[in-house]
């Protein structure tokens, strides 16, 4: 087998390449708005968030609690979730439009790269990058909350490592959920502004009337949103914060719950369904 068979197979191959992916990472980076408002929305504003209950405590200790205390943590988690997820949804439509908006889509089939491939490369390059910000963002609530959570008042327990442990990683999976969704309506659709608007309306507003006001004779198709299934999955420790959706209180799921295998199904369901209508649209699509 020559050199050129092996280079042309490589390129063909339906499995993106690490090459190929570290370029989709480096697009990604470049685009200096995105990566600064990705930042902001993960780590920033957690910083800027326990700096405030900071001020206020340190100004007037018995009128506000410690920065760290066990409900400014559920806040914190909360916030990034759902200001996260809609960066997440953001990065994901630019990850999956960013070839034809920029023109060079018609370049890159002409090289005989697999569609596929150069579909599949945008998901590790972009939750590389979102994933990460979103650690560091939270490692800074979890260190907070362990370091400056007292005195707290009788009977308030702080959340144990296990349990931010497990507040963290339900973040991480809301953020792939909003990554993957985005990326796959980004490309059905070919631009990334609708569908950025549409998930933002699916997080702020249909998740939270549907999952506060069960309606009769609807109750599965309820269950068959993602974020009805991510509220019944959420962990206690992140129970009780202030949300952004109607009302901005705590977010309470008011229909039946589902069973685990249900809740699985849903957001598998949304996670490997909207890869997959990406991943069609991108290798039918008209070069």
């Amino acid at each position: 087998m020559t050199q050129h068979s092996l280079a042309t197979g490589g390129r063909s191959s339906w499995m993106p390449t690490w090459p190929l992916i570290s370029a989709k990472l480096l697009e990604l980076r470049k685009r200096r708005v995105l990566t600064t408002v990705t930042v902001a929305f993960t780590i920033a504003l957690p910083v800027i968030f326990y700096g405030i209950r900071l001020i206020y405590h340190l100004s007037d200790p018995a009128r506000y609690a410690p920065a760290g205390a066990p409900d400014a943590f559920a806040t914190a988690g909360t916030l990034m979730d759902e200001f996260g997820f809609i960066v997440a949804a953001t990065l994901g439509a630019t990850a999956g439009t960013a070839d034809l908006t920029d023109g060079m889509f018609r370049h890159l089939v002409i090289t005989g790269r697999s569609r596929l491939a150069l579909y599949l490369a945008r998901i590790p390059a972009g939750l590389s990058i979102l994933l990460s910000l979103a650690a560091a963002g939270f490692t800074v609530a979890c260190l907070v909350t362990a370091f400056l959570g007292s005195p707290l008042p009788a009977g308030v327990v702080t959340p144990s490592p296990g349990a931010m442990a497990g507040a963290g990683l339900w973040l991480e999976l809301d953020l792939v959920i909003g990554f993957t969704v985005g990326l796959g309506l980004g490309s059905l659709m070919g631009q990334r502004t609708v569908p950025v608007i549409l998930l933002i309306v699916l997080e702020i507003i249909i998740t939270p009337a549907l999952a506060d006001h069960p309606l009769p004779h609807f109750i599965t198709g309820e269950r068959l949103v993602v974020g009805v299934a991510m509220d019944q999955l959420k962990p206690a420790a992140l129970a009780g914060g202030t949300t952004i959706g109607p009302g901005g209180g705590p977010r309470e799921l008011h229909i039946p719950p589902m069973p685990t295998w249900a809740m699985i199904t849903v957001i598998a369901g949304w996670i490997i369904g909207w890869s997959a209508i990406g991943a069609w649209k991108m290798t039918t699509r008209d070069a």
